[in-house]
């Protein structure tokens, strides 16, 4: 009878635990310019303040609007206001 292979297939079993020698050795690598912008913490300007405000103002219309009796008001406007506030201004807001 033939033994049966002792032999993990790839992707089987937890991955390989990192020492902690790896770590210290990645902390002292230095950082290339994408990861130095990347790590920097958001700074937001006034206009970026002022697309966000707009934001929040617009989608709050928007939904006053969704609540509205009047079916253009609530099929038509509502969702312009919405899809302005959420695709458009709050985006620019956070990448401005």
């Amino acid at each position: 009878m033939p033994k049966a292979s002792s032999r993990k297939k790839s992707g089987e079993g937890p991955p390989p635990a990192r020492s902690a020698d790896s770590d210290e050795a990645l902390r002292g690598a230095p950082m290339t310019r994408a990861a130095a912008e990347a790590s920097r913490p958001l700074q937001f300007t006034r206009l970026n303040w002022v697309l966000l405000a707009a934001g929040a103002v617009i989608s709050v219309a928007g939904y006053v609007a969704l609540a509205s009796s009047s079916p253009f008001v609530s099929t038509v406007v509502a969702p312009i206001l919405l899809v302005a506030a959420y695709v458009v201004l709050i985006p620019l807001g956070l990448i401005l």
